[in-house]
């Protein structure tokens, strides 16, 4: 079982922590070791998620007046870890960051298995 995964993200190099969907006591499912493997190996998805978290957050970018960096996705977004969905028939991985426009959700940037992307707060993993 993977506990931490080094990885560039947008240019940037991170070592995020890896936190597994399971219940207390339960074990990794294979399901979620293929998820992380399969992630693992197509790195050209996380470059590709970009273009698509900036369309999300553009509207609050544009509109913050004090973010004088719009142009550096780090300056509105910090990755903080992976989380690994327990799901069989839908298996995914999540970067979960934080996010300066809602601090109490934050972001989650959501990997299907075929590398579809899907961004929005945590809830939409969690």
């Amino acid at each position: 079982m993977i506990k931490s995964l080094e990885t560039t993200i947008w240019g940037r190099k991170f070592t995020l922590p890896v936190e597994y969907d399971c219940y207390e006591g339960e074990e990794v499912t294979k399901a979620q070791i293929q998820a992380l493997k399969r992630f693992k190996s197509h790195t050209e998805w996380i470059e590709q998620s970009k273009s698509i978290v900036e369309d999300y957050c553009r509207e609050q970018v544009m509109s913050d007046d004090e973010n004088a960096k719009k142009d550096n996705i780090f300056s509105y977004i910090k990755p903080e870890c992976l989380f690994v969905k327990r799901d069989k028939e839908n298996p995914r991985i999540a970067m979960m960051c934080k996010y300066r426009y809602d601090l109490e959700h934050g972001l989650a940037v959501v990997f299907s298995s075929d590398g579809e992307v899907t961004v929005g707060m945590q809830d939409i993993i969690l």
